[in-house]
Parts: structure tokens; C-alpha cells; sequence
């Protein structure tokens, strides 16, 4: 079954998914831009979720990880070192790898925002979070924030999508190879009707 909100076109399952975008972040380095996207997104009528108390109520809520399986958007906020607690993290137990991994099972579009990070090697992370960095991603730039925007809602839309030859095969790509680091190739639209996630690493705003 297929359905629209804002423009998007989904391809639904049984159990439709409720939520346009679930944003996380690190909130050490990350809860300005995750709010300031939210502001963006929800101005454009996408409904957000962004948890702001998390860290406060001092465990973590389980409720977020169906928030995440709800949405159809994962939008993954990376500062600087926001990945760090993650590596040698392999009893899953830091609440940002959580949230990436339930993220990759519920099948979402994943799609990275950078400001001011640097990938680390891929081999450093666990093993249920490697495909992470071979996803296409907005690099943030605070002095072109509605052309940032502008391209995260491509990604959304999935005018900008994906390529294959990252680490996990499942990935549905349009060829040529994913470097972490490395732009994208010229991004061609998926048919209507196919899944897609963006799959490499980052694409410079335009």
C-alpha cells in the first residue's frame, strides 16, 4: 500500500509506520543541531521525534526503541567524537548505538548529518553498526542551513539515493564503490514503489 505526506511517497507495510523522523543525537555535543533540525523539519510539516530527557531520567527508555521501529526517517546527528562511546561498545549498551542498530533492523531511511566529525575506521566499531558510515549523509554547514535542509528533505524524498559496495549486501545501490570519507557519485531516483535507503557516506550541501 502506498501513502504520501508532504510530498513523500512510502511504500506501507501491514503495519504502516506513524512517525515521519526520529532524530538522534549525542547530547554532549549534538542537542542544539537535533533541536534546530526538528524546528526545520516540523516548520516543512514532518512530524519529529527528539528525545531531550533522556540522560536525565538516568536509564534508558525502552519506549525510545519503538519510537525508532515508527519512524520512517532516521535522521542520525554525528558532532564531534559523537561516535566514540560506541566503539568497544559490544554489549550494546551505550543508548546512541542502540538506537542506530534498532534503526538498521527496522529498516528506516538512515541518513547522517555531519558537523564538525570524522568517521572512525570502520573496523573500531561493533560489528551491527559498520554499515553506518556507508550511508549517504548532509554535511552541515550553519551558514547554509535551508540548503542543508533542502538536501535532507531530498534524501527524504529519495531524490538523492543510494549505491552499493559498502559492508553489508543487502544495501539496494546503484553501483560504483562507497570509500568512507568520500562523496557520492551523481545520485540517480529509485522507481516508486522500491525500499531505499541511502547508502555510502556524505554528500557535500550544494
Amino acid at each position: 500500500m502506498h501513502s504520501s505526506r508532504n510530498g513523500v511517497e512510502y511504500e506501507e507495510g501491514p503495519n504502516p509506520k506513524s512517525l515521519d523522523v526520529f532524530i538522534s543525537y549525542r547530547r554532549s555535543s549534538g542537542s542544539q543541531l537535533a533541536s534546530l533540525l526538528k524546528v526545520h523539519l516540523q516548520l516543512r510539516g514532518f512530524s519529529v521525534f527528539i528525545d531531550v530527557e533522556r540522560l536525565e531520567a538516568g536509564k534508558f527508555d525502552n519506549n525510545l526503541l519503538n519510537s525508532v521501529r515508527q519512524a520512517r526517517h532516521f535522521i542520525l546527528v554525528l558532532t564531534a567524537n559523537s561516535l566514540d562511546r560506541c566503539i568497544n561498545d559490544t554489549d550494546c549498551k551505550d543508548w546512541v548505538h542502540k538506537e542506530i542498530v534498532e534503526a538498521l533492523k527496522s529498516q528506516c531511511n538512515i541518513i547522517p548529518i555531519l558537523d564538525n566529525f570524522q568517521w572512525p575506521e570502520v573496523e573500531s566499531l561493533p560489528e551491527d553498526m559498520r554499515a553506518i558510515p556507508y550511508f549517504n549523509g548532509v554535511r552541515w554547514i550553519h551558514d547554509y542551513q535551508d540548503a542543508c535542509v533542502d538536501k535532507l528533505e531530498r534524501f527524504m524524498r529519495g531524490e538523492l539515493n543510494v549505491r552499493v559496495d559498502g559492508p553489508i549486501g543487502r544495501h539496494l545501490g546503484m553501483g560504483g564503490s562507497a570509500t568512507p570519507g568520500t562523496p557520492g557519485s551523481v545520485p540517480r531516483p529509485l522507481p516508486h514503489n522500491s525500499y531505499h535507503r541511502s547508502n555510502s557516506n556524505e554528500s557535500d550541501s550544494n
